[in-house]
This record gives C-alpha cells, sequence and structure tokens, in this order.
C-alpha cells in the first residue's frame, strides 16, 4: 500500500524512511504518529482564517425584491453588483456606498446627488436610476439599469470615424441635455462611457457615474459637496479650469469630450504618461499636435473639431455640446459639408414623440437645508488627493516653496493645483428655492389636503408629509403654481425610518402623466428655480386697465422669485435702498389701485403687495435678513447686516441655528480659512481673497473670517 508520509509502497508493519530515521528502525506507522504527538511542544498550527471581506458579504443577499448575485466593479465611492428579481429575473446593477463611508453626511448626500442628477436630466443615454434605499444600520444603496457592453476604455483605439464619431455625437447630445439642466459632469473620461446593444444600433450610448456632479447656479448658490483639498476629476481628461481651481460650467465637460475624441482617433490622450503635477500643467500650458498630425487616416474636419473642443480658455471652445455635436456631424466622412442625420437617440420621457417607457422612479429630496452639508474635515485635504478615477502614475513630490515661509504652510504650485474649483459667481438676482404648497386630489375628487413640495424635477415632484402616503402606483391630481390640476402617480414613498437614515423628509413621489406642452413648460420653469412668467393668468377681458396690464406684466416675471427678486434689487444691496424700494414699488402698486381694474387685476395687485411686503420684513430688518442671508450663503448681504449693529451676541444665536442645520460647515470653512492664510502669508493675496470667500459661503456669520476677509479687502484698495 502507499503510504501517506513518504508515498512509497510497503507494508503498514514496515516504516516508512523518514520515520524509521526519526524513531528508530523497524517502528510502526502508528508509534511514530503517536510519538509525534507526545514530544510536540505545541499542537499543528492551524491557517489563520482569511478576513471577510465586506462587499463579498452581501452577495447571496436579498435587496428588497433582487437577489445580489455577484460583484460587478468597484470605485472609490463604493461598490457594484450585479441583482436578479427572483421570480421574472430581470437584472439591474445596485451601488452600495462603502461601509466605511456611510458615517459621512457630505459623502452620503454625493451619493444620494448622483440619483437627482440623472433624475433631473432625464435622457437617454444616461444610465437609469430607479430607486435609493438603505439596509440596516447604514448600507445606502441606488438600483441602476444593469448595462451589457464595453466601455469606451475597452475598445482599442484609434476607432475608424465613421465608429468613434456617432459615439462622440451621442455623448453630446447627453451632456446637452445634463447642461441645459444646469448640471456638469466633470469627471467624464472613456471608464463612464459604455456601449451596448439598443436594437439595430450596436454602439449606442449610456454615460455613468454623476456622482461627483455640480449643479451650477442653483438655488444653493453653487456650493459643492466636495471636501476642501481635493482635485474633481481625473487628470488625463481634466479641463484647465478645473486643473487652475478656477470657475467650471459645461465647456469642461466639452474639454474633457475632446481628449476622450483626441484619445479615439489617435489611440492616445493629448497630455499623458509622466505624474499629475506635470499632466496638470500640460493641461494648462501646452497645445497637442493637431489629430491628423498624429494619425493621417483622420479626416482633417473631425481634427479641427477635437483642437476647437481642446482649446484653453472655455469661451473659445465650442459654446455648447449641441454645437460641438454637430460639427462632429459635418466631420462624418461623406458629409460634404453638410449635416448627417442624427444618430437614432430615443427622446427624453416627456418630449414630443417620446415613446411611453416605465417611470425612473423621483428621487426623494435633500434635507430641507438649502444646500447639502459639506463634507466634514475629517475627509482627506491634501494636496493632490482626487475624486474621481486616481491617476496609475503617483504624484511627484510637491516643489520646494519659493517664499521663506514655512513649507508646511507655504501653498506650493501643486497646492494652487489642488485647490477646490471656485464657486461660479453668482447672477445679478439669485435664483430662489423652488419650494411650494401643492393641492392633491384623490381619484374621487377628494382633496388629501395642500403639502409642501421638498423637489420637483421635468418627471414629477417629492411632497413631504408625516403621515398621508397614497398606495404605490395610485393616480392622483395636483395642483401646482402656474397651472392648472395635473395627472401623477404615486412612484414611491420615504418611511420615517428611511427619512432618518437620508436626512431628508417623509413623504412620496409623484410621476407627471401626459403633461401638455404649456405645463412642461411651467414645470420646466420651477425645476431651474426661475420665476414663472405668468403665475396666476389673468384673463384677457375687455375689463382689464390697459395701462395696469403692462405694469402687472413686469411684475408677473418677479413675483414667485425670491425676495431680492420681487424688489429687483442685487443682494448686497444697503438697508437704505431696500427700504427706498419697499416704498416705491409700494406707491407704484397703490396707484394702480387707483385706477379702473378687473377684479383678476385687482387680486394680482394685492398679491405683488403681500410679496412687496413680506420682502422688506424678511430683508429689510437686520435680524431677519441675517438669518435668510446666512442660509442662502450671501456671505456680502451677512456683512451688511455686521454694519448695521448687530450685537455679537444676536449673531452667535442666529449662527448658532444655522450650523445645527448645516452639519460640518464649521469644519470645512475653517480649512479654507487656514488655506486664505497661507496664500496670504506666501504674498499670494488673490489666492487668498478666493479661499476666504469660500470659507465664507460654507460659514457665512464667521466674525473673525469676515474680519479676515475684509480687512484684505481694503488692503488691496477693493
Amino acid at each position: 500500500m502507499r503510504c501517506i508520509i513518504c508515498e512509497q509502497d510497503h507494508s503498514a508493519d514496515e516504516a516508512c524512511a523518514p520515520n524509521a530515521r526519526l524513531a528508530g528502525t523497524n517502528t510502526r506507522l502508528a508509534d511514530v504518529l503517536a510519538m509525534t504527538a507526545r514530544t510536540s511542544m505545541s499542537p499543528i498550527p492551524q491557517p489563520a482564517p482569511l478576513p471577510v471581506d465586506p462587499d463579498e458579504a452581501l452577495v447571496g443577499t436579498a435587496v428588497g425584491s433582487f437577489k445580489i448575485t455577484r460583484i460587478i466593479g468597484r470605485g472609490g465611492m463604493g461598490t457594484v453588483y450585479m441583482g436578479e428579481q427572483a421570480i421574472i429575473g430581470s437584472k439591474v446593477a445596485i451601488k452600495f456606498l462603502h461601509d466605511h463611508l456611510s458615517s459621512n453626511s457630505g459623502l452620503v448626500q454625493r451619493f444620494y446627488a448622483e440619483a437627482r442628477a440623472v433624475n433631473l436630466i432625464g435622457h437617454a443615454n444616461i444610465v437609469n436610476i430607479f430607486d435609493m434605499n438603505v439596509l440596516p444600520p447604514g448600507r445606502y444603496y441606488l438600483v441602476m439599469e444593469y448595462l451589457e457592453g464595453q466601455s469606451l476604455a475597452e475598445k482599442q483605439t484609434p476607432m475608424k470615424p465613421e465608429d468613434a464619431i456617432p459615439v462622440l455625437i451621442q455623448v453630446c447630445d447627453a451632456l446637452d441635455a445634463a447642461h441645459k439642466v444646469n448640471i456638469v459632469h466633470r469627471d467624464l473620461k472613456p471608464e463612464n462611457i459604455v456601449l451596448v446593444k439598443r436594437g439595430r444600433q450596436d454602439n449606442f450610448v449610456k454615460i455613468l457615474d454623476f456622482g461627483i456632479a455640480k449643479l451650477f447656479g442653483a438655488s444653493d448658490g453653487g456650493r459643492e459637496q466636495t471636501a476642501a483639498g481635493m482635485i474633481i476629476g481625473t487628470p488625463e481628461y481634466m479641463a484647465p479650469e478645473q486643473a487652475s481651481s478656477s470657475p467650471v460650467d459645461g465647456r469642461c465637460d466639452i474639454y474633457s469630450l475632446g481628449i476622450i475624441a483626441y484619445q479615439l482617433a489617435t489611440g492616445r490622450t493629448p497630455f499623458g504618461g509622466g505624474n499629475i503635477p506635470a499632466i496638470l500643467v500640460a493641461h494648462l500650458k501646452e497645445v497637442p499636435p493637431a489629430p491628423h498630425l498624429v494619425n493621417p487616416a483622420v479626416p482633417k474636419a473631425w481634427s479641427q473639431a477635437i483642437m476647437k473642443a481642446l482649446e484653453k480658455k472655455p469661451e473659445a471652445r465650442f459654446p455648447s455640446a449641441e454645437a460641438f455635436g454637430r460639427a462632429l456631424e459635418e466631420a462624418l466622412p461623406g458629409a460634404a459639408g453638410s449635416l448627417k442625420p442624427r444618430v437614432y437617440a430615443p427622446p427624453p420621457p416627456g418630449a414630443p414623440g417620446a415613446q411611453p417607457a416605465p417611470a425612473p422612479v423621483v428621487a426623494a429630496p435633500p434635507p430641507p437645508a438649502p444646500a447639502p452639508p459639506p463634507v466634514p474635515s475629517s475627509s482627506p485635504s491634501e494636496a493632490g488627493v482626487l475624486i474621481g478615477t486616481p491617476s496609475a502614475v503617483q504624484p511627484a513630490p510637491p516643489p520646494q516653496a519659493s517664499s521663506p515661509s514655512k513649507a508646511s504652510v507655504t501653498p506650493t504650485k501643486l497646492d494652487r493645483l489642488a485647490t477646490p474649483i471656485a464657486q461660479t459667481p453668482a447672477p445679478a438676482h439669485p435664483r430662489h428655492e423652488a419650494k411650494f404648497t401643492a393641492e392633491v386630489i384623490a381619484a374621487d375628487g377628494k382633496s388629501l389636503g395642500s403639502l409642501p413640495c421638498q423637489d420637483i424635477s421635468r418627471g414629477g415632484l417629492f411632497l413631504s408629509s408625516d403621515t398621508l402616503r397614497p398606495a404605490i402606483f395610485t393616480r392622483v391630481q395636483v395642483k401646482l403654481p402656474g397651472m392648472n390640476l395635473v395627472q401623477a402617480e404615486v412612484v414611491r414613498h420615504v418611511t420615517p425610518e428611511q427619512a432618518k437614515a437620508w436626512n431628508m423628509s417623509c413623504g412620496f413621489g409623484l410621476q407627471f402623466v401626459a403633461l401638455n406642452a404649456q405645463q412642461k413648460e411651467v414645470v420646466d420653469q420651477l425645476t431651474k428655480g426661475l420665476p414663472l412668467s405668468s403665475p396666476t393668468p389673468a384673463p384677457n377681458n375687455l375689463t382689464d386697465d390697459h395701462l395696469a396690464r403692462k405694469v402687472l406684466e413686469a411684475w408677473a416675471k418677479r413675483i414667485n422669485g425670491d425676495h431680492y427678486v420681487v424688489l429687483a434689487l442685487h443682494d448686497d444691496s444697503d438697508f437704505a435702498d431696500i427700504r427706498a424700494r419697499g416704498r416705491e414699488l409700494k406707491r407704484e402698486l397703490e396707484a394702480l389701485k387707483a385706477r379702473p381694474l378687473s377684479q383678476a387685476q385687482v387680486a394680482m395687485v394685492d398679491s405683488a403687495l403681500k410679496r412687496v411686503q413680506a420682502a422688506l420684513e424678511s430683508v429689510g430688518n437686520a435680524a431677519a435678513r441675517l438669518e435668510f442671508d446666512g442660509h442662502r450663503g450671501n456671505f456680502r448681504g451677512v456683512a451688511k447686516c455686521i454694519a448695521a449693529g448687530l450685537t455679537v451676541t444676536e449673531m452667535e444665536q442666529i449662527r448658532a441655528k444655522f450650523l445645527v442645520a448645516h452639519p460640518g460647515a464649521e469644519s470645512s470653512a475653517h480649512i479654507k480659512f487656514l488655506s486664505a492664510n497661507a496664500f496670504e502669508n506666501a504674498n499670494d493675496l488673490p489666492q487668498a481673497v478666493s479661499n476666504y470667500e469660500q470659507a465664507l459661503k460654507q460659514d457665512p456669520m464667521n466674525l473673525k473670517i469676515q474680519q479676515k476677509y475684509w480687512a484684505l479687502r481694503r488692503k488691496m484698495g477693493q
């Protein structure tokens, strides 16, 4: 028989060679094993159990009606799994926020923002997000469309123009839709563009990962959900304004798509192969060779379109993604200078000609505060930390500071590159929050009451309610500002448990059903936070006073705006100007009441007078204005309140309430304050001003930062 020790053939009575040498000649195997057991000083060591991967632990578990079958991929913020519906076998992708990030409220809000951004855009070339929820005790997840296909990163390059250009045009279509609702992707790269099969079209585009998208120019004043000190994006595909911490808009996505187009045309990125600082500096200063010089097979028209998208200054690029798409159409082989037919992409939900499709679930609203909470200071904030896909090449050590100040506090060139993107300047008349009361009427005609709307998109809205939640898939009618009753369907509930986990309101989401063109226009205005062109249209009958009609038409354009919009004043106006404007508008409206007005016109004048009075009570009084401007991040308005003579005690009481409503604001502001001090010590005053302003947008009632900021402005003669 074969021995299990020496692996030689011998009888059970014979000792194997190794054990014979160990225990003596003719020793039986049983005796050898017994002797080994007696003489051992310790038991035979057992291999330590392998650590359990927390991501793997979710495989095989159930999430709602889906069973998690396997891991699809991992990213910086979360892990994506495949989920299968147990009965009908349909597949979805389920994206879980990493467990160790769940306690960071800022990151949870950024994770949630991905669902909101996708829902606001509503485009066929952007991956759908159907639901969001949380598993106890705090595993946040999104349920998304499952895509079977290849990312552009997996495609072999260079690609033929007739293959690459239709893909790029679809990306332009999706970006144009995003930019029209004021959303910038900011991390566009080949890994985030997936090609799937749709009907007869093999390379149908789906764009992923709006997790760091920026909602610019919105009611939060453009505040970002990003930790101080982080670069937003992926170095190889980053626009110069991202690398230099300048304000960004949709044109940074055009630049990133230009980099992708360059790679598809030539087989390489224009600025690659170096470390992160070198790549960022190249984006700022170097002009790459035109693609047709690198690859002679590239049509010159395509090469010219790519180079225009890669202009260093945003104003020199295409003004919109749609314009870039049209230039690409003209570059298609055989176009002969005329526009080629658009590559087929289904219209977005609700657009003319759109086919009925399963309605995506309306994302529940963020907390009622004007802006999502910033990332607490516990998040990484060192120079060179990236949000997005990190470069494979490690960053080089930062260059030595030229200033005589200590290296630990002196900003280096890399520090400047790693400064967060500056906020886009606010418009002259800031946009107001799209919050209003909507009446809900059941199918039987019974009113269910008027509920506060916490969020609205082109597809639907979210109503806040602690008790009322109509059954899923039931039809109701909703009365919105500026329109008659509209049909809607209940598509999701947010229970008290979910509301607590997500730091939001209880309530239910509604999906609009069959809006007409006028209703779509009103919803679009509400979604963008713009004043309605006609909040309560009055009948144009013979009893209307013609002079009053002209005045009231001007009022109708701003009556639904915020207090500064109603008064037609900038948000840093002096109190004297605010009160004078209020008196002027009241006189104008009271004079109208003396004219022969129709009943509808009288109602509009009364409504306007109420809005003027409400504006004066909120921004014409120092304490009330301090609270109003503080929640809007309007630090210049706060400065006017300080100058008006508010006491420190009054300010601190109002600021304490603000900090409770904005967790993490104080710590994030402190980080920017320290950066501003470092720039000021290095005599880089413009950067110091920029960092002080970013700190004040986070914590506008911080007296110490206010004093430092205005002292520096006086020093600069501003």
